[in-house]
C-alpha cells in the first residue's frame, strides 16, 4: 500500500544554505511540516464546510469533521534523511469512515488532489491563479490556507524547499510570493477601528533606583536624555523564562537574542543555541522561539548522548547549563 501511496504523494526537500554537509536543523523540519501541515488541515475544514451535504451533517455531528481530518492526516509514506526529503499523502486507498456513503472516499482523493494541484502548485503571482482563489475563497479562508503554507517558505536565507518528482527531480521551488502577498494574506478588518495612541520607543533616562528594581514613574523620573520612536518592534529580546503550552522553562541567565526585521519579516537569532526564527508579527516571532526552543529540548536534552552526535551532545550541554528549572502545568 505504501509503494501506490507514494505515486501520489507530493515530496518535500529542505535545502539548507549554510549547513555542512547539507544537514538540516530539527526544528527547521519541524517548522515545515507543522506549517505545511497547518495550510492542509485547514484547507480540508474549508472545503468540508463548503460540501452542502457534509455540512447538514455537521450541524448536527459536530465530530464528524475531526473523523474526516483524521482519515485525511498526511502520512510520512518516503523519507531520505541525508538531504531530509519527505513524501507525504493521506490515506485514500481505504473506505474508513461509516459517517458517509463509499461516495466520500471520491470526495477525500479530489480534495486533496486540488490541494496539492492547486494549493502546492499554485501558480501564486499569475492573475488568472489569483482570480479563481478569489472566487473561491473569501479573506478568512485565504489567511488560514496560505498563511501557514507561506510561512514554511522561511525568507529564504537559512534554507529553501523544493517540491520533486518521484524521481527526486525538482518540480518547483517554494519563494515568498512578494509583490502578491497581500492578496493571499490580507489584513482582516476588526471590529474596532480606533488607531492606537502608542508607539514603541527606544528610551535612556535617569531613573531613581528603589531597592534592586527600577520603577518607571514621574516620581523617579529625573530625565530623559534620549528618545527614539521604532519604525518596527525591534527592542531587545532577552528572556529568562520561556513558556511553550503547558512547559516552563526558568533560565539560569538572561538568553541574548539579536532582533531584527527584514524583508516584512521579524526575525530572532540566538547564535550560541544556532536558532534562527521568524514571524510576520513581534508576538508571532516569539512564539516562533518558544516553539523552537521546545523542540531543541525534546530533541537534545533530553535524549541520551548514545543517540547524539559530538556536536548535538554540545548543544545538550549547553542546554543543561542554560535551564535552571522546568515546570510542567499540565
Amino acid at each position: 500500500m505504501i509503494e501506490r501511496l507514494k505515486d501520489i504523494s507530493f515530496r518535500i526537500h529542505i535545502e539548507p544554505l549554510h549547513a555542512v554537509e547539507q544537514a538540516t536543523k530539527v526544528e527547521t523540519v519541524i517548522k515545515v511540516l507543522s506549517d505545511i501541515y497547518q495550510s492542509y488541515n485547514n484547507y480540508i475544514e474549508i472545503e468540508f464546510l463548503k460540501n452542502e451535504k457534509f455540512k447538514t451533517i455537521y450541524d448536527t455531528n459536530k465530530k464528524v469533521l475531526e473523523t474526516i481530518k483524521d482519515e485525511l492526516s498526511l502520512l510520512v509514506v518516503d523519507l531520505n534523511f541525508s538531504s531530509f526529503e519527505a513524501a507525504v499523502a493521506p490515506n485514500l486507498l481505504e473506505i474508513q469512515s461509516s459517517l458517509f456513503k463509499n461516495d466520500v472516499l471520491d470526495w477525500k482523493r479530489e480534495t486533496y488532489k486540488e490541494y496539492k494541484d492547486n494549493i502546492i502548485f499554485g501558480d501564486y503571482e499569475n492573475t488568472n491563479y489569483m482570480n479563481k482563489v478569489a472566487k473561491r475563497y473569501n479573506d478568512d479562508e485565504k489567511l488560514r490556507i496560505f498563511k501557514p503554507l507561506f510561512s514554511s517558505f522561511g525568507d529564504g536565507k537559512e534554507y529553501q524547499i523544493h517540491i520533486k518528482d518521484e524521481n527526486h527531480q525538482s518540480l518547483k521551488a517554494f519563494i515568498q510570493p512578494k509583490k502578491t502577498k497581500d492578496f493571499y494574506m490580507p489584513k482582516l478588518v476588526a471590529e474596532k477601528t480606533d488607531i492606537s495612541e502608542y508607539s514603541t520607543v527606544q528610551l535612556f533616562a535617569k531613573i531613581k533606583k528603589q531597592g534592586d528594581t527600577f520603577k518607571l514613574n514621574q516620581k523617579n523620573l529625573k530625565e530623559i536624555l534620549y528618545i527614539e520612536v521604532l519604525e518596527h518592534d525591534t527592542y531587545p529580546f532577552k528572556p529568562d523564562l520561556i513558556k511553550y503550552e503547558d512547559t516552563i522553562f526558568v533560565l539560569s541567565k538572561n538568553l541574548n537574542c539579536t532582533v531584527e526585521f527584514d524583508n516584512n519579516y521579524y526575525i530572532i537569532k540566538n547564535d550560541d543555541l544556532d536558532l534562527t526564527v521568524w514571524g510576520d508579527s513581534r508576538k508571532e516571532v516569539e512564539e516562533a522561539f518558544s516553539f523552537s526552543f521546545y523542540s531543541l529540548y525534546k530533541n537534545y536534552y533530553l535524549e541520551e548522548n548514545s543517540h547524539l552526535s559530538d556536536d548535538a551532545i554540545v548543544l545538550k550541554e549547553k542546554l543543561i547549563s542554560l535551564i535552571k528549572s522546568v515546570i510542567n502545568e499540565a
